[in-house]
């Protein structure tokens, strides 16, 4: 399997303090899967991807200069963002429609998603981060979400999502708000439930802070919007870390 579809890295040598993770970036599914019995439409929904989210990691990685990770295929092949022993590892059915590639997979075809689209997206992260020598960046992973999900409204714009570092969710928080933004923490999942796998896991593994920004896609469907959702992220995260580090 070319790297190319399972990954993409973006500004690896970026000099900011942060490496973003995207692990819904692409709702890419390769020929042979025959897009998991699924149209085209429906892989271009939120069940597929995390519609806007790699525009916003594009906007931040030029915005900052910032390094980042983005998964290449999607998240009905195999979720990037759960542990392997997660139920929802592959998902038989998301938010009412059923993923009919999903629906027997063995464990030899899970064992070779696991190996084609999971551990090489986890192991470009662990290289990136390996390779930042002694600069101590955070972890952001930047998902998005739907405004609707199972009749439910999520009437906010962007989700903090921690386990461990309050302090910096609330710092990043309280200044998108005031943006303008409607700011929630732990919603519209919560990190303490292990929703949060990838942050977490990097983050623990090379003894960083990490957090998980969730951004209401209806903000970021088009291009021009996620831009500018982007921009205005850039310059919280630029106040925050560079202010910081020029304090020490």
């Amino acid at each position: 399997m070319d790297p190319a579809v399972t990954f993409e890295l973006m500004n690896p040598t970026g000099k900011f303090p942060i490496v973003l993770t995207c692990e819904h970036a692409s709702c890419t599914v390769p020929v042979g899967y025959q897009n998991l019995g699924l149209s085209e439409a429906e892989l271009h929904r939120h069940i597929g991807w995390d519609i806007g989210a790699r525009s916003v990691v594009e906007t931040l990685v030029q915005t900052l200069n910032a390094p980042a990770v983005c998964s290449g295929s999607s998240r009905l092949l195999i979720d990037c963002n759960r542990d392997l022993a997660d139920h929802d590892l592959i998902m038989s059915e998301s938010d009412g429609t059923p993923v009919p590639g999903n629906q027997r997979v063995s464990d030899a075809e899970k064992q070779r998603r696991i190996e084609w689209f999971y551990q090489p997206y986890h192991e470009a992260i662990d290289r990136l981060l390996a390779n930042q020598g002694s600069n101590r960046p955070a972890v952001f992973s930047i998902h998005s979400f739907t405004p609707v999900l199972r009749k439910q409204q999520r009437d906010f714009d962007i989700g903090i999502l921690f386990d461990r570092y309050e302090d910096l969710a609330q710092a990043v928080g309280q200044r998108l708000a005031h943006c303008g933004y409607r700011v929630r923490y732990n919603e519209p999942y919560s990190g303490y439930d292990g929703l949060i796998f990838s942050a977490r896991s990097h983050g623990e593994k090379h003894q960083l802070v990490y957090l998980e920004l969730e951004f209401n896609n209806g903000l970021i469907t088009q291009t021009d919007t996620a831009t500018q959702v982007g921009k205005q992220v850039s310059e919280v995260l630029r106040a925050l870390f560079i202010g910081k580090n020029n304090e020490g």
